[in-house]
């Protein structure tokens, strides 16, 4: 398929505000081919909203999954609902592992390790991410949002490398245009009042971004895509009042639609490894000044996280 290669406008207010407006007529549609048959992909956050779409659009191309789930009975449901969806043709598996404790993480690996036996993963999304009501911290004393978003999946990520679990694998890492409202991501972010806990969700956005960034300069045997999914109707940050909830059924997608463009970046061929992918806008080409572009910034967050996940 033909993905625009978009330069961004000269405000990203303008950018974001008009994905907004335009997302439900321009968000593509990810084709059924290629298939996946005989591929092995891992997708965080399967459980519900987009995740949950992702995963059952890479069952029904013929990929075996694995998800990693906190709750085992849920997770069990959501299998037994994706195998259906895939008429029984994909394996699906799940393990346990509680994304806001990174030794359920490590046991996690281990466990993805056992099952996969020797075969490697060949596609590993990161999706699973927590948009915080009020503070709240870690296993490890981490603010959440850093910890679940970003720290988990790079503990995640570098664990299944150091098993030789990810030789050439893709990755996706969903992120979020709404990171243009930071400037930093840290772990120890403190916040209060009614805007903490989103800008603790767009600093964690922004961090996805300098870590995909990081990874696709030092590992050139992935193939790595960040990508803005849309702004869609799910559970993050709470169900809101009724104005918030009109204004989502108006102007926000779908889950299944908003799984679209991470489908897209997960399953097509000849798409530029270390891009931002956007729903709207395609392959964004941004501005120096945007902070997705310090480039410093990134690899001072990617030598933290090595520190902070050993």
């Amino acid at each position: 398929m033909q993905i625009p290669d978009h330069r961004a406008p000269p405000s990203a207010w303008r950018r974001m505000l008009g994905g907004l407006r335009s997302q439900e007529r321009h968000t593509p549609m990810c084709p059924m081919t290629p298939r996946l048959d005989g591929r092995t992909a891992i997708v965080t956050g399967a459980t519900g909203g987009i995740g949950l779409e992702i995963a059952r659009g890479l069952a029904q191309r013929g990929a075996a999954l694995i998800l990693p789930c906190r709750n085992p009975e849920k997770g069990a449901r959501v299998a037994g609902e994706l195998r259906a969806a895939a008429q029984g043709e994909a394996r699906v598996d799940q393990v346990a592992m509680d994304l806001e404790d990174l030794e359920s993480v490590r046991s996690g690996a281990a466990a993805i390790a056992a099952l996969l036996a020797g075969r490697p993963v060949d596609l590993l999304v990161e999706n699973a991410g927590v948009w915080p009501r009020e503070l709240a911290r870690t296993r490890q004393g981490h603010e959440i949002a850093f910890g679940v978003n970003v720290l988990a999946h790079f503990a995640l990520r570098r664990d299944l490398e150091r098993r030789g679990l990810l030789p050439a694998a893709r990755v996706v890492v969903v992120t979020g245009d709404i990171y243009v409202l930071e400037s930093d991501c840290t772990p120890d972010f403190a916040y209060g009042g009614a805007f903490g806990g989103m800008r603790a969700y767009c600093r964690s956005k922004l961090g996805n971004l300098w870590i995909a960034s990081e990874l696709s300069l030092r590992a050139s045997a992935l193939e790595v895509r960040a990508v803005h999914p849309g702004v869609v109707a799910t559970g993050l940050g709470g169900a809101g009042s009724a104005l918030e909830r009109a204004f989502k059924r108006r102007f926000f997608l779908s889950a299944e639609r908003g799984a679209q463009m991470p489908l897209v970046c997960a399953t097509q061929p000849d798409m530029e490894s270390g891009g931002y992918w956007h729903n709207v806008h395609g392959r964004m080409r941004l501005a120096p000044r945007d902070a997705a572009c310090d480039v410093a910034a990134a690899a001072r967050l990617w030598d933290l996280c090595e520190r902070l996940s050993a």
